[in-house]
């Protein structure tokens, strides 16, 4: 019994039996069948090609409200992936090497190294943003409200900042941590640049917190 082709099965299938009869036509047919092919490819990348430059990105600039140039990557994107799936098709077609395996297997990899290295960079990045907002200084007392987690910043590195709490503990609070909770800062006379003491870290610079502190 023959099986029933999904949807998303059935153009390639017709494609196929149209490439088959070619090939079968006469002696000419192989050659007219792998023409065929091609152009088949060039045609629908670039009818691809033009809507992503045209009408596909118009709709889209009206449905979120945006303005069309604003949209430019996402129509680079969408041109890239055109391009890639016609040359992935192409050479997995004309030769025995699968490049869609391959292409898959190479955004795999990144996909895996992206997540795995996301929290070092996160951390990286929001040290960055830290430097040119300036939300604290080195000598400040934060606390982060309603946890009970106070201290003074006493250093600040690419991936923590580190705090001394009243008791004399030290406290590594990931640079992440700054932009997703509610910080409350008391500046103090201590106090010194986030730039000057990243250059030059010396715990020993900052004065102790209050011993009445919480």
């Amino acid at each position: 019994m023959t099986e029933a082709l999904t949807p998303a099965a059935q153009p390639s299938a017709s494609l196929a039996h149209l490439l088959e009869r070619i090939a079968a036509s006469g002696p000419w047919g192989p050659w007219l069948a792998e023409l065929t092919f091609l152009g088949v490819v060039l045609v629908l990348t670039a009818i691809g090609w033009a809507l992503a430059g045209g009408p596909l990105m118009r709709a889209v600039a009206r449905w979120v409200g945006a303005p069309r140039e604003s949209l430019r990557p996402i129509r680079t994107g969408v041109r890239l992936l055109l391009s890639l799936v016609a040359t992935a098709s192409l050479v997995s077609h004309f030769t025995a090497f699968d490049l869609f395996t391959v292409i898959a297997g190479t955004f795999a990899l990144i996909a895996t190294g992206f997540v795995a290295l996301w929290s070092t960079l996160s951390n990286i990045l929001c040290t960055v943003l830290i430097l040119v907002t300036r939300p604290f200084r080195v000598g400040d007392d934060i606390s982060f409200p309603p946890d009970a987690l106070e201290g003074r910043v006493i250093n600040l590195s690419f991936f923590f900042t580190t705090l001394k709490t009243a008791d004399g503990r030290y406290v590594n609070v990931p640079n992440t941590t700054f932009f997703q909770r509610i910080m409350v800062r008391r500046a103090t006379d201590a106090g010194r640049d986030l730039g000057e003491q990243l250059a030059q870290p010396d715990l020993d610079d900052v004065e102790e917190p209050p011993t009445g502190s919480a």
